[in-house]
C-alpha cells in the first residue's frame, strides 16, 4: 500500500510558446501587393483599366497593412528589422498613392 501523504508524481508543465510578434514577413505582403501598381506606373500609360488595377493594388496593400497593425497591437513587434520593413511598406504605399492622385 502507498502512503496517502506521499505526493503523486506529476508531469512537468509544458512550456507555452512566446507570442509571435509582427516580423518582416508581416510587412512584406503589402509590399508585394504594390509591385503590380509600381510596374504599371513604370511601363504602361495611365489608361482607365490600368488605373483601376493600380487602385485595387493600393487598396489591397492598405488592407494588408491594417492586418499587420492588428498583429502589432495583439502581439507586439519583433525587433528593429521589423520596424524598418514597416516604415518601408508605409513609405511605398504613400508614394504610390501620391503617384496615383497626381496621375
Amino acid at each position: 500500500m502507498t502512503d496517502p501523504t506521499t505526493p503523486t508524481p506529476t508531469a512537468p508543465p509544458t512550456p507555452t510558446p512566446p507570442p509571435r510578434g509582427a516580423g518582416e514577413a508581416t510587412w512584406a505582403l503589402p509590399l508585394l501587393a504594390l509591385a503590380p501598381s509600381a510596374a504599371l506606373g513604370l511601363f504602361a500609360e495611365r489608361a482607365t483599366p490600368w488605373l483601376a488595377v493600380s487602385w485595387v493594388c493600393c487598396a489591397l496593400s492598405a488592407l494588408l497593412l491594417v492586418a499587420g497593425w492588428t498583429t502589432v497591437v495583439r502581439h507586439g513587434m519583433r525587433g528593429p528589422a521589423a520596424w524598418g520593413t514597416c516604415v518601408l511598406a508605409h513609405a511605398v504605399l504613400v508614394t504610390q498613392l501620391i503617384s496615383l492622385l497626381r496621375g
